[in-house]
């Protein structure tokens, strides 16, 4: 699995629905802030093998995310 980190949970409302309308499966978790490099809060957790279609997801909405972590 793989998650991708992002500053407050507005984003990641914005993110789970922009997946769900390119038909991606995401869950939003709450993240410890020691996971990131910049303490974000939440993640979108998706599997790994979507990575490329949720970057673009995300990209084509203008929502951005920190880094991506690979669980």
């Amino acid at each position: 699995m793989c998650v991708a980190s992002l500053k407050s949970m507005t984003y990641a409302l914005k993110a789970k629905r922009a997946l769900a309308e390119a038909n991606i499966s995401a869950e939003i978790i709450k993240l410890e802030p020691r996971m990131t490099h910049n303490g974000c809060a939440y993640g979108i957790k998706f599997d790994c093998i979507n990575l490329n279609s949720v970057t673009d997801a995300l990209m084509r909405r203008r929502i951005n995310y920190t880094e991506i972590i690979n669980l």
